[in-house]
């Protein structure tokens, strides 16, 4: 497999000879060493920089005269130097100090336009472009993994493209999925991350083990920063389905000044994980390493007014499984225009394309590789089930059969994604800034399930001679978002009171259409569905739009004392006729307690550089899902005519779920910023949460969707930072987060206990119950006897809960001079349980399991006729500790750098290293459990689910 990477011819010289003013210049930090990507501008003039990989800035077209320079990077303390610009070129160092709090730093999401940190009264975590370049991942959830101290994002599948758990601040709702809603340069995207409609199911059952993530295919090329909310006063003026978080990424536009361009190539291994398989022979029937490679490339600059970053990339590998291949290909370019003297244009737009194999898992019936291994299901097809114990004989047949089973399977996913944002902004008046953004997200995914005649024969699902030739299933999803978004913010400065309002109006309509077309007695060799003995259609559509009008103003007083008070009105299609508008209110406070004089004197700045208090409420919401409020008649065929039957019997009351959090916290900085401590707790109440309430049994009618529900959520967040060493020849930074989270469904409405995941009552599943934790684990619980035997046998019993009671994550990072940089971060979770069915399958099958008591097994006849009753003793805490990725970058000297090039730098990066869990399973891979489209999934269940991959990577990157 070889990718030819594509040629770039990029100038070596500027774009356009430096002007004759400008300011030029070299930034470093306390250390000496230069800091790369720091943001320049000259305050009151549209005229900015950025710094190179050497720190390096250049500044053009400033006008002569006194001015003030101001100088930001994410992790350093804002610098403003009063400089005088004189007529042609002005050199002006810059030296910068770490600060790991912050405050001075500006964030856009969720305040209607920028503000600074320190006058919000939530946190806004937000990652920079250097955290995003050195991390080794390749998507979204990944990358957020170890980011987002507030987070907590599980892996469902090792399998790339697959679906992901993410959670902040519990699960605040039962009836849609708790992923947060995502914003591309101001654009909402979609962010599906449960199975479609219509889409190809190869996890059974149990539901979303490989179904595809919309998050995962976001390409993270040519972003500069991404910001996150959690839910609450946050996420206010976000509205109606804004209960869960927002996530903005904002990509680079370029900034003026020479041409920059620069070329990386990545190449190494992925090789799985097998210290959770149980035989030791899994890895050599169903997996092995697989080569991977990436070549991208990239050039921004600017002249004059125009600025663009334009870049792109191609990756491919091989799968970690015996079989299949994944390729990606992205685009993405941003531009910014000047526009007469106060406006301003910022464009961007992105193209990418996945391709990649589905392998069966889960309850998905039939043959399915891992639980055919791992489960012991092997002995269905003639196998002993210990194939740790098969001879050289019995072992080859057993290669033979699972390696053209593997070479049969032929089930794919095709994405191809379109995201384009327009932005314009002007300023008719000093201090007034008025914008307008208009974008549209489309996204294309085709599934393909191909069962031939040949893989049923071998599988045994068929008999030799059957006359069913095999099926080729086909779904294909068409998403179509379009958000547009007017904004309004002004700044009022005066002595001792600052007050910046916003007002604004948002739409955004997204249209989710989809097609399933499926043929039957399909010839083996056949790839499409013409010429099949039957072909047979369904199709679905999904359309919601949202009107929001907002406002929001915080009063700052004396810099020290700041208000918050917002609200957002949203009028959405999923709202019953009778409804109308809804509101969400928030309001906030600060406390700047080391402004005052009598804090400075009881402790010195040196020991407490900074302390703030803060607290606030807001309200955010989940709208229902589209059509929900609508009755409804199903139609179907009978007798080759139409029958009609009662459908959905809808509600014009139906509205948004409300969840409403109170919170309260401080920051504070210590030991000369050596240190900060973030702490904030947090109490949330989900009311009118919307369940399926079931209908008078004399209406003859289904269940509704109704607002009758109650959800609590409370917990604590902890941040912290240390720099326990800093000098001239490095520095090391160590962070981490603990969150605490307890989880309560407070209120059924008397709606009967149901499920949201899992199997049959019989078996397992993950229920919702007045009373307990949203979707703990009920099933059968066995209890014994001194002897072993069984003393009694409980149906429908509480045996643990999916979901923990305390996450977080930790990272270091080492630089050794200028050069050399070591990072490395990881997380954890404890206080959660999930059920083993590959363990619980092994036992049923008759392997050695001592964990059920030998005389109760013996007792009952063998395993066989007990295994049903023990489903308590293969539930199994999953307390975890991961070191997600390590990663080393070496920058080269000038004497090693290729002619021409202005920067060099090699990495190696590992991720998924390192692992200490509980259980017997990989804790992280789960079948989530989402039933439907955008349904809430809570997990709980290891099922023959691939544990992701470890991988190594070198990469060289050379800039010019």
């Amino acid at each position: 497999m070889t990718l030819l990477l594509f040629a770039t011819t990029v100038p070596s010289e500027t774009l356009q000879a430096q002007s004759a003013t400008s300011v030029t210049g070299l930034v470093r930090d306390e250390t000496g060493a230069p800091v790369a990507n720091a943001q320049l501008r000259i305050v009151g003039q549209e005229r900015g920089g950025q710094t190179d990989e050497r720190g390096r800035f250049v500044i053009q077209n400033v006008t002569p005269g006194e001015h003030t320079l101001e100088v930001r990077r994410i992790g350093f303390a804002v610098k403003r130097l009063p400089i005088t610009v004189r007529a042609g070129t002005n050199e002006v160092p810059v030296a910068l100090e770490h600060s790991a709090l912050a405050l001075d730093g500006v964030v856009v999401t969720g305040q209607g336009g920028e503000m600074e940190r320190r006058r919000l009264s939530t946190n806004v975590d937000v990652i920079s472009r250097d955290e995003i370049e050195a991390s080794p991942t390749t998507r979204l959830d990944q990358l957020l993994q170890t980011k987002l101290p507030g987070a907590q994002i599980r892996m469902t599948s090792g399998q790339p493209g697959t679906t992901s758990l993410i959670r902040t601040r519990g699960i605040n709702s039962v009836s849609t999925n708790s992923t947060p809603v995502i914003y591309v340069d101001g654009v909402r995207v979609d962010n599906l991350n449960t199975p479609a409609t219509l889409g190809m199911n190869v996890s059974g059952g149990a539901h979303q083990g490989t179904a595809t993530s919309a998050l995962a295919d976001i390409p993270l090329d040519n972003i500069e920063r991404i910001e996150h909310i959690p839910g609450g006063a946050a996420t206010t003026l976000y509205g109606s389905d804004a209960a869960n978080g927002v996530i903005q990424i904002f990509t680079r536009r370029g900034v003026a000044g020479p041409t920059r361009a620069n070329i990386e190539v990545e190449t190494g291994m992925e090789t799985p994980q097998t210290q959770f398989q149980f035989f030791n022979r899994t890895r050599d029937l169903l997996y092995r390493n697989g080569a991977t490679q990436k070549y991208s490339a990239g050039v921004e600059g600017g002249t004059g007014g125009f600025t663009y970053s334009i870049s792109g990339s191609a990756r491919a590998s091989q799968s970690h499984r015996v079989e299949g291949e994944n390729n990606a290909l992205s685009f993405r370019s941003g531009f910014g225009a000047e526009m007469g003297r106060s406006g301003r244009y910022q464009g961007s737009l992105s193209y990418n394309q996945d391709a990649y194999p589905r392998f069966r898992n889960g309850n998905s019936g039939g043959y399915n590789s891992i639980w055919f291994v791992e489960g012991g299901r092997s002995n269905a097809f003639g196998f002993n089930p210990n194939i740790d114990q098969l001879g050289d004989s019995a072992w080859r047949a057993l290669q033979g059969f699972v390696s053209k089973a593997e070479a049969l399977q032929d089930n794919s996913v095709r994405v191809r994604r379109f995201t384009t944002s327009h932005g314009f902004t002007i300023e008719p008046m000093t201090g007034l800034s008025v914008k307008a953004n208009v974008g549209i997200d489309q996204r294309l995914t085709h599934e393909r399930a191909i069962t031939t005649n040949e893989f049923l024969i071998h599988t045994k699902q068929v008999a030799v001679g059957t006359s069913d030739r095999g099926t080729i299933q086909n779904y294909d999803r068409t998403f179509q978002g379009l958000t547009g978004e007017l904004t309004a913010q002004h700044r009022y400065d005066r002595g001792a009171v600052s007050i910046v309002s916003a007002v604004g109006g948002q739409l955004f309509r997204n249209d989710d259409e989809q097609v399933a077309y499926t043929a039957t007695n399909v010839r083996d060799g056949a790839q499409t569905v013409t010429g099949a003995g039957t072909t047979t259609g369904a199709d679905a559509t999904l359309r919601v739009a949202n009107y929001g009008l907002y406002g929001q103003t915080n009063i700052g007083l004396s810099d020290k004392y700041f208000l918050e008070l917002g609200v957002r009105a949203d009028q959405n299609t999923a709202f019953g006729s009778t409804v109308g508008a809804q509101y969400y209110p928030k309001v906030g406070l600060v406390y700047e307690l080391t402004q005052e004089s009598w804090v400075r004197s009881v402790v010195s700045e040196r020991w407490l550089p900074k302390f703030r208090l803060r607290g606030n409420y807001g309200v955010a919401g989940n709208f229902p899902r589209p059509f929900a409020n609508d009755q409804t008649i199903n139609f179907s065929s009978l007798g080759g005519a139409l029958a009609a039957t009662f459908g959905q019997p809808g509600d014009a009351s139906l509205r948004p779920e409300r969840t409403s959090t109170f919170e309260g916290g401080f920051d504070a900085s210590l030991l000369s910023d050596r240190a900060t401590v973030s702490l904030t707790v947090y109490k949330s109440r989900t009311d009118d949460a919307l369940l399926n309430a079931p209908s008078a049994p004399s209406s003859g009618q289904t269940a509704q969707l109704r607002n009758v529900g109650v959800i609590e959520n409370r917990g604590i967040e902890l941040r912290s930072s240390v720099v326990p060493w800093s000098g001239p020849s490095g520095r090391l930074t160590l962070t981490g987060s603990l969150n605490t989270l307890k989880n309560k469904m407070v209120s059924t409405g008397n709606t009967p206990v149901f499920n949201l995941g899992g199997l049959s009552e019989r078996t397992i599943q993950a229920v919702v119950e007045a009373g307990q934790p949203v979707g703990y684990l009920r099933g059968t619980k066995a209890t014994f006897n001194a002897d072993g035997t069984v003393a009694k046998i409980e149906q429908l019993q509480y045996l643990g809960k999916p979901h923990p009671d305390a996450f977080g994550s930790m990272s270091a990072q080492l630089r050794l001079g200028s050069r050399f940089t070591i990072n490395a971060d990881g997380d954890y979770q404890f206080g959660a349980s999930s059920h083993s069915f590959d363990r619980h399958f092994r036992f049923q099958y008759g392997l050695p399991e001592t964990i059920v008591p030998a005389a109760a097994v013996k007792a009952a006849g063998g395993p066989a006729n007990i295994w049903l009753d023990v489903f308590n003793l293969f539930v199994e805490k999953t307390d975890f500790v991961k070191l997600r990725n390590v990663s080393v970058e070496y920058r080269l000297p000038d004497r090693f750098i290729p002619r021409g090039a202005r920067s060099a730098r090699i990495s190696f990066a590992a991720n998924n290293l390192l692992t200490w869990a509980a259980s017997s399973f990989d804790p992280e891979v789960d079948l989530s459990g989402a039933i439907g489209q955008g349904g809430a999934a809570v997990g709980g269940f290891n099922y023959s689910t691939d544990s992701a991959a470890r991988s190594f990577l070198l990469s060289i990157g050379v800039g010019f």
